[in-house]
């Protein structure tokens, strides 16, 4: 065969040979989305163990119904819904025409039982009265005084707080131990027999119990907090233990986020965080952890009936359970953040760089979308 020949072959069976067709685009970022996808999946999971977070977080605070102890027409609302009180404000007061007179009658019958015992009474009323006043004043203080010290505890407070509240706490103890020192005083001059005579100690609890009483017909704020879903009026009638009013304490505010237990691990107190507000966008606020929820309800016993509920849920994998962290921001409520109110909560568990840049990444994404949201 000549070269011709071969060269007229060769050109033939190139144009016989099929085309080289090009790699499929689709297949190729079919591809690319797997892989991303599989990344993600790793750094979610991560997330889940070092650094997680949390959409559903929400301001918590100590809620207190302000019931009267004493029953009565109301005379007198000082406050307006949803206005800040200082502790000992006076919240509204209850007619004590009834009390005055229960006073009178039972400073009465005290000096009967005096007279009949041949001692005088006057100073033994007065005394009594003092020692009532300074016992309210010391149940007070020392409500007070222990939650100033629980906080300080959580470290919301300054050491100084609880020193504070401690000379507080003792100079009460000596006002009422300088009251019951007077009281004591005025009895024994009634003589041996007259201080232990049955019925003047009745007369004397009578007369405490009707001070008392008209002592709570005014009604004080018991800590720094604000009145809400205010809906007493004067001349209302109110009952005892009938609740009143709802006091908001804002000296102590808590975060409560809920999390997936497999996302528990790690969390450990005094964790650090960033809070994100619904109501603040675009703020990143700092906090720390301060428990892990031990427990939540079951719900496995119907509280009507008493039996056993059992789950329908026959899917392959169950929802997974969720507990609460409680955490402290590190400046106190900010303004504006009110009970209830939600955020979004990133834990930042320990030194894993990867994940906690994630985490505040993705925080400070929510931050600017919260404003559109």
């Amino acid at each position: 065969m000549t070269s011709d020949e071969h060269s007229s072959e060769s050109r033939r069976a190139d144009s016989a040979a099929p085309p080289v067709k090009n790699a499929n685009p689709l297949r190729q970022l079919a591809l690319w989305i797997l892989l991303l996808f599989c990344i993600f999946l790793m750094i979610a999971v991560f997330m889940d163990r070092y650094t997680p977070t949390s959409s559903r977080a929400t301001v918590s605070a100590y809620v207190v119904s302000i019931a009267p102890e004493v029953a009565g027409r109301v005379i007198d609302v000082s406050v307006a819904d949803n206005s800040r009180v200082d502790p000992g404000q006076i919240l509204f007061r209850i007619d004590p025409s009834q009390y005055q007179l229960a006073v009178k009658e039972a400073e009465a019958k005290l000096a009967r039982v005096g007279q009949a015992i041949g001692a005088s009474t006057a100073s033994v009323d007065a005394a009594q009265a003092r020692l009532v006043e300074a016992k309210a004043f010391r149940g007070n203080v020392q409500e007070q005084a222990n939650r100033a010290i629980e906080l300080v505890k959580r470290g919301v407070y300054s050491q100084a707080k609880t020193d504070e509240a401690k000379a507080a706490l003792k100079q009460a103890d000596a006002s009422v131990g300088a009251s019951e020192a007077e009281l004591k005083r005025t009895q024994e001059e009634l003589g041996p027999g007259g201080a232990a005579n049955p019925q003047l100690r009745e007369a004397l609890a009578g007369l405490e119990r009707a001070q008392l009483d008209l002592l709570r017909t005014t009604i004080v704020a018991p800590a720094e907090g604000v009145v809400t879903n205010l809906q007493l009026s004067v001349g209302g009638v109110v009952g005892v233990a009938q609740r009143a009013m709802t006091f908001i304490e804002v000296g102590t505010v808590w975060i409560t986020a809920a999390f997936k237990e497999n996302s528990l691990e790690n969390i450990t107190a005094g964790d650090r965080a960033d809070v994100l507000f619904d109501v603040l966008p675009g703020r990143i606020f700092a906090a720390k952890v301060e428990s892990v929820g031990m427990g939540v309800a079951q719900g496995n016993v119907d509280p009507n009936t008493g039996l056993p509920k059992i789950s329908a849920d026959n899917s392959w994998t169950r929802s997974p359970q969720s507990f609460p962290v409680r955490l402290i921001l590190d400046e106190g409520r900010p303004k504006g953040v009110g009970y209830g109110s939600q955020a979004n909560v990133v834990i930042y568990t320990g030194d894993n760089p990867v994940t906690n840049a994630v985490g505040f990444g993705w925080l400070r994404i929510l931050s600017v979308l919260t404003y559109v949201r």
